[in-house]
């Protein structure tokens, strides 16, 4: 029993393998890392839109902080989504899975006609941009690595040069 959300978890117990968090206003696990939304509890269920706190059924945590009930985790998963519902960044660590576009793209070379066009794009887990080459099978962020990207613009650098040339 936590005597700060008035909520009984299951597990060994307050301050053995969970913590309360002041400023989510919720008991967290003390073996994960924690982001901190401030009373992410409160609200209802990005899937559902039932109420958190007062949930008895099993929550899931995602990588950026946000929850959701963990039957609607599973469900919204089995649909191939692997971002969050509320912010866009990447709900489970996809490292293994953009190892496997890092293979795709090495196996797969570009045509020339799209070999010298590059992409600006947006991170949606590193919340940066930047400039990175184009390619079908996916964007991957010059910074953290992410494929979870959004192209902004397409440029296409021999388009470019043609159109210099004949100014």
């Amino acid at each position: 029993h936590c005597p700060f959300c008035n909520v009984c978890r299951s597990g060994k117990g307050l301050g053995i393998d969970y913590r309360h968090c002041m400023r989510c206003n919720a008991c967290v696990s003390m073996t994960e890392v924690h982001h901190c939304i401030p009373q992410r509890l409160q609200g209802n269920c990005p899937i559902c839109h039932e109420d958190m706190f007062e949930s008895t059924e099993p929550l899931r945590g995602l990588k950026c902080g946000h929850v959701m009930h963990l039957s609607c985790f599973s469900m919204y998963m089995r649909g191939h989504n692997y971002t969050c519902p509320l912010c866009k960044k990447s709900a489970e660590d996809m490292s293994e899975y953009f190892a496997l576009l890092d293979s795709a793209v090495r196996m797969q070379p570009m045509p020339q006609a799209y070999a010298a066009t590059t992409s600006n794009v947006y991170c949606q887990d590193c919340c940066k941009m930047g400039n990175v080459s184009y390619h079908f099978v996916g964007l991957k962020c010059q910074h953290c690595g992410s494929y979870n990207t959004r192209e902004l613009q397409r440029v296409d650098a021999n388009i470019m040069a043609s159109m210099w040339q004949g100014h």
